[in-house]
């Protein structure tokens, strides 16, 4: 990994690593609305806090619009028996990291956000916490930088555009097949006593197409 140097974004970084992590001693669990809230609280000032850092913001905020996300791919590459298994700063350092890969990596390099959780964790965690961090982040950024996560990617958004597709065909196909209704034959009555026998015939015809 790159040598790391010290930045104001580490610090806000940490900063949103502890928003993250104290979400998660509030039972968080995969309820995002949880650190939205304690997001909220943060940004309110007091003479006792300092303000959060505009990209500590962004970085809570971005956890939580992609948690479920974030954790799937966590849950994979930390090969453990549940995040309870995770020290609970680490699994909060590396929520950080893995929103950087996902979301902001024109800004920030993958390896740059390794590195930072790394020095974040050395300073916060246990001894063996830096290797298992950069296991797991490194093992990530790999899924994500393969050709096949692009390809699953758009095949994602593919299928999502299909299946409103076929809904959508689907509710025409079953409005056309519905039988008329009372209303339905009364208002073609009333339309009737308005329109020449050609009119309805040409009617008749076009809802027999349909």
């Amino acid at each position: 990994m790159s040598k790391f140097r010290f930045t104001s974004r580490t610090k806000a970084r940490k900063r949103a690593a502890d928003v993250v992590f104290e979400a998660d001693q509030r039972g968080m669990g995969r309820n995002p609305e949880v650190l939205r809230d304690i997001l909220r609280q943060r940004r309110v000032v007091t003479a006792a806090q300092t303000p959060l850092p505009e990209y500590s913001v962004q970085i809570v905020e971005g956890v939580a619009d992609h948690l479920r996300r974030i954790d799937s791919l966590i849950s994979a590459r930390a090969k453990v028996a549940g995040f309870d298994r995770i020290a609970a700063v680490d699994l909060a350092v590396m929520r950080v990291a893995v929103w950087e890969m996902l979301e902001n990596s024109e800004d920030v390099p993958a390896v740059i956000a390794i590195d930072e959780a790394i020095s974040i964790v050395k300073s916060l965690s246990t001894h063996s916490a830096p290797s298992f961090v950069n296991a797991v982040l490194d093992a990530i950024r790999k899924d994500i930088e393969a050709p096949a996560w692009s390809r699953r990617s758009a095949e994602s958004e593919d299928t999502a555009s299909d299946r409103d597709k076929r809904f959508a065909e689907e509710d025409f196909e079953d409005s056309a097949e519905m039988p008329l209704t009372e209303t339905s034959v009364a208002m073609r009555e009333d339309m009737s006593m308005d329109m020449s026998v050609e009119d309805l015939e040409e009617l008749d015809e076009l809802l027999g197409e349909y």
